[in-house]
């Protein structure tokens, strides 16, 4: 969008710029849709102006903040590099790793050990000495940095709706393929989400990326900022943050599938203690605990999430790294 190249201060100017020239001469050379827009611009500020405010239907988002990493550098005579670490101690682990296999520089002399200690600050500390200076010409530096977003302002709906089945038909025959080029792997865009797959040599892996700061506000982004996303990999939902029918976790899934009734009510008792799950307070019916909405036919009670509360407390997952140092 040519909004998302503009400050929103610009955009409000531009906005009252417009409203002040509808019911110029040259207003009248605008399409008609253009031309109405203005005038409901020149409506808005006379109402602005006695105080008659119409209710807002959209609001500015600041910038997404960066991610921070932690960077590492350490140098001998014969190398210098410089990595980041999703956090200071996956950077200090690796540090520890690479004194521990140079232990022969400095074991024995003084008061350093001849095998390096277990604890990883210690033997870094052992290493380097009090000054940094105990190895010539080896040296560590350990200093957090902040991943850098495209700093700009998004646009979202106050009002949001989903497309109805006639706009995503339109969304979706509007896609845009773009071939792989020297800036980039392959993508496909539709309705401003990009989504990229590629063959990533490097990890070994077929990589799907998706990305949607460029998400078309009018029609897929959510007052948040977010956009409602279900990733399905083969059959198998990967993720679903749409709060709507959403999947059970993969191995609750198949245990389930593989159980007998009694079985499958016992699983669903465990998972409900556990908060994998969450049981709706008019049916019983035990729902995954992504979703708000009871999934049972007929049914379909929303249940905010403050409400579930303690029955199903999402439980906290093993954190994923960012970003990982040299393997």
């Amino acid at each position: 969008m040519l909004a998302e190249r503009f400050r929103p201060s610009d955009i409000e100017s531009l906005v009252r710029i417009a409203g002040a020239l509808a019911h110029s001469p040259a207003a009248a050379e605008l399409p008609p849709q253009y031309r109405e827009l203005a005038q409901r611009v020149h409506a808005e500020i006379v109402a602005e102006s006695s105080g008659r405010r119409s209710p807002a239907v959209s609001a500015f988002l600041g910038p997404r903040p960066g991610e921070q990493v932690w960077m590492l550098r350490f140098w001998t005579r014969h190398e210098d590099t410089t990595a980041p670490y999703a956090t200071k101690g996956a950077a200090l682990a690796e540090l520890a790793t690479h004194v521990r296999s140079s232990w022969a520089n400095v074991g024995g002399q003084g008061d350093v050990p001849d095998g390096p200690p277990a604890d990883d600050a210690e033997a870094i500390d052992l290493y380097y000495g009090t000054d940094g200076d105990a190895v010539p010409d080896q040296g560590f530096e350990l200093y957090p940095e902040e991943l850098g977003r495209p700093q700009r302002s998004r646009i979202v709906p106050l009002d949001f709706a989903f497309p109805n089945a006639v706009t995503a038909e339109g969304l979706n025959r509007g896609a845009v393929y773009y071939a792989a080029d020297d800036d980039g792997p392959s993508c496909i865009e539709v309705a401003g989400v990009l989504v990229f797959g590629y063959v990533d040599a490097e990890d070994g892996v077929v990589r799907v990326s998706v990305h949607t700061d460029s998400a078309d506000p009018e029609h897929v982004v959510r007052p948040d900022g977010s956009v409602p996303l279900r990733v399905v990999v083969e059959d198998t939902v990967v993720l679903d943050d749409s709060n709507h029918y959403a999947p059970h976790p993969p191995v609750l899934e198949q245990l389930l599938d593989a159980a007998d009734r009694e079985q499958r009510d016992l699983i669903r008792s465990v998972a409900v203690s556990a908060g994998l799950m969450w049981s709706c307070p008019d049916c019983q019916w035990p729902n995954p605990r992504a979703t708000e909405r009871c999934e049972r036919p007929g049914c379909g009670r929303q249940v905010k999430a403050m409400a579930i509360g303690a029955q199903a407390a999402a439980l906290t997952s093993a954190p994923t790294l960012a970003l990982e140092g040299p393997r």
